[in-house]
């Protein structure tokens, strides 16, 4: 008996040891997304979302997103030159307009300016959008869906000195597939 016994607890050690060196209790961001490539696109799936990009945008996580319901970014290009799509999803109790509605008057109050306003489908769901100019005159575009009680964002800056014309084709790419898994 004692001869099982010692036999089971080294298969359980075993175990445990190919778990660890496998890397299936790393910290690394990039071992949570799932990214394949094909024909010029990237499939992006992590944290309950998934979304195409173009080939040429990256995973990229920002060390210092404090928000809670903040899930990850992905970036095109380098340093001052870099373009974001970051992405959000928090619990909403009320409904897309009552959210939109909230964030719009907030945005005054930033020192906004909003240059363009849509409603489109995200997700097979009624979608909101709006594109800003923040308090440095920086372009950026929101926007807002919901699903199952809880409010998803996907914002979108282009880098420095770019205009939002040179993000949105690579952003319809990413709203047109995304989908909440």
């Amino acid at each position: 008996m004692l001869p099982r016994i010692i036999s089971s607890m080294g298969l359980v050690i075993l175990i445990f040891s190919i778990v660890v060196v496998s890397g299936c209790t790393s910290n690394d961001p990039l071992d949570n997304v799932y990214k394949t490539e094909s024909t010029g696109i990237k499939h992006f799936e992590s944290e309950g979302i998934s979304f195409n990009a173009s080939i040429n945008w990256s995973f990229y996580k920002m060390e210092n997103e404090t928000a809670d319901d903040y899930l990850f970014s992905i970036s095109k290009g380098t340093d001052e030159n870099m373009d974001l799509i970051h992405f959000y999803a928090g619990n909403y109790n009320g409904t897309l307009s009552e959210y939109v509605s909230s964030e719009k008057k907030e945005i005054p109050l930033r020192n906004w300016t909003i240059t363009s306003e849509k409603e489109l489908t995200v997700d097979g769901l009624p979608a909101y959008q709006i594109s800003a100019l923040n308090q440095e005159n920086k372009p950026l575009i929101k926007t807002w869906f919901m699903k199952n009680g809880t409010i998803y964002t996907i914002y979108a800056v282009p880098s420095a000195g770019k205009n939002l014309t040179s993000i949105e084709t690579d952003l319809e790419i990413v709203i047109s597939t995304f989908h909440v898994i």
